[in-house]
C-alpha cells in the first residue's frame, strides 16, 4: 500500500502591523521576519517566549526582551523593529512547530483509520500543556488590538492543519479507502468531532486534561466520522 503523503505545509512570512510598543526603532518598517535559525534571533525569540509566558503582554517591553536575550536594544533593532514584530515570529513559529508535531508520528502509518487518530491524539496534544495554553490565551487577548495577528495565526496554524488533513481526506478518497465528497469541509468536521469542547474548556481554564477525558472523545468523534465517510459496501 502507498505511504500516506503527509508533508508538512507552511506559510510565507509575515508580520504584525500597526498597533503600539513599549519601544518601536526609530523610523522602522515592518519587514519580513528574520532568519529564525540565526544565533541573535534564537536568543531573541527564546527570551520573549519565555517573558510572555510569565508576564502580561503589556507588562513586556523591548528593554526587558533585549536585557533577558543579553543583547543590546539597538541590535535587538536590527531583527525587529518592535514588539509587535517579536510577538509575531513567536506565533509563527509556535503554529508551524504544532503542525509539525502533528502529522510526524501519522505520516508513519499506512492504515488510515490510524492515521486519523494519531492526528487527532497530537491535536489534542496543543491543548494538554500549560504553556501552550497561556500562550493561546496572550495571543487571543492581543487580536483586537493587533487583528493581523489573528491572520498570522490562523493561516500559519490552524488553516495549515485544516488544510492539510482535507487534503489527506482527499488522497484517501482517491484510494478508495474513504469516500468523502467535500473534503475540506470533512477536514473541519473531523476536528470538531474530535475535540468538542476540549479547547473551549481548556483555554478558559475550566477543567484540565485527563488521558481517559482525550482518549474518549477521539475514540467517540473517530468512530462518527469514519461512520459518516468509511465507502459504502457492495451487496454480496
Amino acid at each position: 500500500m502507498v505511504r500516506h503523503p503527509l508533508k508538512i505545509a507552511t506559510s510565507e512570512a509575515g508580520t504584525v502591523r500597526g498597533g503600539t510598543d513599549s519601544g518601536t526603532a526609530p523610523g522602522a518598517k515592518t519587514p519580513a521576519l528574520p532568519d529564525r535559525e540565526n544565533p541573535k534571533v534564537r536568543q531573541v525569540l527564546e527570551a520573549a517566549h519565555a517573558l510572555f509566558l510569565e508576564l502580561p503582554y503589556d507588562a513586556v517591553s523591548t528593554d526587558a526582551i533585549a536585557k533577558a536575550a543579553g543583547i543590546s536594544k539597538t541590535t535587538l533593532y536590527v531583527y525587529f523593529p518592535s514588539k509587535e514584530t517579536v510577538f509575531s515570529a513567536l506565533v509563527r513559529e509556535n503554529c508551524e512547530q504544532t503542525a509539525h508535531a502533528i502529522w510526524s508520528s501519522a505520516a508513519e502509518s499506512d492504515d488510515v483509520e490510524e492515521a486519523l487518530r494519531l492526528i487527532a491524539r497530537n491535536f489534542m496534544t496543543m491543548f494538554a500543556t500549560t504553556d501552550a495554553l497561556a500562550f493561546y490565551r496572550t495571543i487571543i487577548a492581543q487580536v483586537p488590538r493587533f487583528p493581523e495577528l489573528g491572520r498570522i495565526f490562523y493561516e500559519s496554524g490552524p488553516k495549515v492543519i485544516q488544510d492539510r488533513i482535507a487534503l489527506f481526506l482527499r488522497d484517501a478518497s482517491a484510494r478508495g479507502d474513504l469516500s468523502v465528497p467535500d473534503p475540506e469541509l470533512a477536514a473541519a468536521q473531523f476536528l470538531q468531532l474530535i475535540s468538542v469542547d476540549i479547547p473551549l474548556t481548556g483555554l478558559l481554564g475550566l477543567e484540565t486534561l485527563t488521558t481517559d477525558r482525550v482518549t474518549t472523545t477521539i475514540e467517540s468523534g473517530l468512530a462518527v466520522f469514519l461512520k459518516g465517510y468509511r465507502p459504502p459496501v457492495s451487496p454480496g
